[in-house]
């Protein structure tokens, strides 16, 4: 028996509708990757063809993996338009994009973020790159900053590094920063290097991590590449994670800037 196929709709609230061909069980399941608690398994019952995951519905931020009577569901049309370019109302940003796996079955991708900075335009100029955006369920103020947090995993890694830039606010929860390649290339790039980009709305205030989700892109590592600048010795560019999270690479000088881009869509 074939997989049954799901066609989806998405609206900008965070409802999403599914219309099932050759569905045999009474209901869809859904699982989030890496999850081990009863929350981490939603179950939507089956009215005729349709299974409808309300805007209202829990939802932790992560992967969910789609099935229906024990089987993987594969994707259908998607019909995802309602999540451009969205403004969202009071409360957490939540937005859920349905999405197919390199696999050939359909998934769903959430996040869920209070509060939240939405990355827009990225300048890029003279060694430096400029980042306007949004800021949902706070407001900046005295002391706002933005942080490159270097990443480093595994034993021996070296204690976390930290660079602060300041911050200008605008109306309605605007904000530019400008971030220079040069601090985070020091000591000498000698491997590939990633710094995470964090918001600090206000002095003393809470992290708040730096992301574009509010459309319909699951993962932007593919379509947001940006040009890498070339220094002695070293290159980088900004790039986006998995997650759709803000980041800056860096790499040796020997590499070739095109081959820096693509290991930045393999791996950002």
């Amino acid at each position: 028996m074939s997989a049954p196929v799901a066609h989806c709709t998405a609206d900008a609230a965070g409802t999403v509708v599914f219309e099932l061909a050759g569905a045999a069980g009474p209901e869809l399941v859904l699982r989030r990757r890496g999850g081990a608690t009863p929350a981490d398994e939603v179950r939507l019952p089956l009215t005729g063809p349709r299974a409808v995951l309300d805007h209202a519905t829990p939802l932790a931020e992560g992967r969910w993996d789609i099935e229906c009577d024990g089987r993987p569901v594969r994707p259908g049309t998607r019909d995802v338009r309602a999540l451009v370019d969205r403004i969202p109302g009071a409360g957490p940003v939540t937005v859920r994009v349905p999405y197919p796996t390199a696999d050939g079955r359909i998934a769903l991708r959430s996040w869920v973020r209070a509060p939240h900075a939405e990355a827009g335009a990225i300048h890029l100029a003279d060694g430096a790159m400029t980042v306007a955006g949004v800021l949902y369920g706070a407001g900046t103020g005295d002391g706002a900053a933005a942080e490159a947090r270097r990443c480093e995993e595994g034993e021996g890694a070296p204690a976390p590094r930290t660079h602060r830039v300041p911050v200008t606010g605008g109306a309605g929860g605007a904000f530019t920063f400008t971030l220079p390649y040069a601090p985070l290339a020091e000591p000498a790039v000698t491997a590939p290097r990633l710094w995470d980009l964090w918001l600090l709305p206000a002095h003393g205030a809470a992290p708040v991590r730096l992301s574009r989700i509010l459309d319909d892109v699951w993962d932007r590592r593919r379509i947001h590449v940006y040009p890498a600048y070339r220094a002695d010795g070293w290159l980088a560019a900004p790039c986006y994670s998995g997650d759709n999270d803000l980041r800056v690479r860096l790499e040796p000088g020997d590499r070739h800037p095109a081959a820096m881009r693509t290991e930045a869509v393999r791996d950002g």
